[in-house]
């Protein structure tokens, strides 16, 4: 009889924490899909609940995160900080809880790299975490390696990291972007079209290579046809996990603006606040048209 008894609250037990752990993953999950309909404030409550339910999951940690640092791009200058001071510690949290978690170390190298110091920011520590993504990812570490590169002003390393992707991962379209953005960012457009075009030669229909393309030509003021083209044809058939439809959207109106037809631009300026009403450019480009 005793041993009936622990039988039937064990499995009591079991069921009670399975349906906790269902609990904390819906929670989750809606918390990610607040989060993609730009309600930061929502997302926050879901993921502290899933969290309340599951405290050692580095993945709910990391996600809020990403909500916290959203509310802060969003708050008044005298929220920002508190914002961004739960932003890094729940970064911290992830990373103390899983260290193979490299979605959460790279999340917060990006955090060290924008942060002002009396915030946390540290060039130091963002090259620390680049490390540690490498030695676990080599692909991933790369990545993120040149990205710090660049922060630093450190060109050649920069190059030297992204070139490596490329020759190494040839197949993978991000070390192409990445390369062409980081020479779009120094201005040297005639390399970034060259690498990008080299992407688009091997693969014609990479959206990402195209949405690269049509990025650059937003930001350069060259090949204005070619960039049109590119984004439209990204927004037909847009990748799971690429560049936001708005991004997109937005750029074609850069575009637009860079050969003179405001009416177009105001019209793609809509469309990417249709999808994303908090976005900051678009809504400052569209003011400067007059809305």
């Amino acid at each position: 009889m005793r041993s009936i008894i622990l039988t039937l609250a064990l499995g009591a037990l079991c069921s009670s924490v399975e349906a906790q752990s269902d609990e904390a993953r819906s929670a989750f999950l809606a918390g990610k899909k607040a989060l993609e309909q730009n309600d930061a404030s929502k997302a926050v409550a879901l993921f502290e609940k899933a969290i309340a339910l599951e405290p050692r999951s580095s993945e709910y940690h990391d996600w809020l995160g990403r909500a916290y640092g959203t509310q802060a791009e969003n708050a008044s200058v005298l929220k920002q900080p508190f914002l961004a001071k739960k932003t890094r510690s729940a970064w911290e949290k992830a990373i103390a809880l899983d260290p193979d978690n490299i979605t959460a170390r790279e999340d917060i190298i990006q955090y060290y790299l924008l942060a002002p110091g009396f915030l946390g920011g540290s060039k130091d520590k963002a090259k620390q975490q680049a490390v540690e993504v490498k030695r676990r990812n080599p692909y991933r570490g790369a990545l993120v390696a040149g990205q710090v590169c660049a922060a630093v002003k450190d060109h050649g390393c920069a190059e030297s990291e992204l070139k490596w992707v490329i020759n190494t991962y040839p197949d993978s379209s991000l070390g192409y972007t990445s390369l062409s953005a980081y020479y779009a960012s120094e201005k040297q457009f005639d390399r970034a079209f060259a690498v990008i075009d080299a992407r688009l030669k091997a693969r014609p229909t990479d959206p990402v290579a195209l949405y690269s393309l049509g990025r650059t030509v937003s930001i350069s003021a060259q090949n204005l046809e070619r960039g049109d083209e590119a984004l439209s044809a990204y927004i037909a058939a847009p990748p799971e996990n690429g560049p936001s439809v708005a991004n997109a959207h937005y750029r074609l109106g850069l575009i637009a603006e860079k050969r003179g037809d405001k009416d177009f631009a105001r019209r793609e300026y809509r469309a990417a606040l249709q999808i994303n009403p908090h976005y900051k450019e678009a809504k400052k480009a569209l003011a400067a048209l007059g809305g």
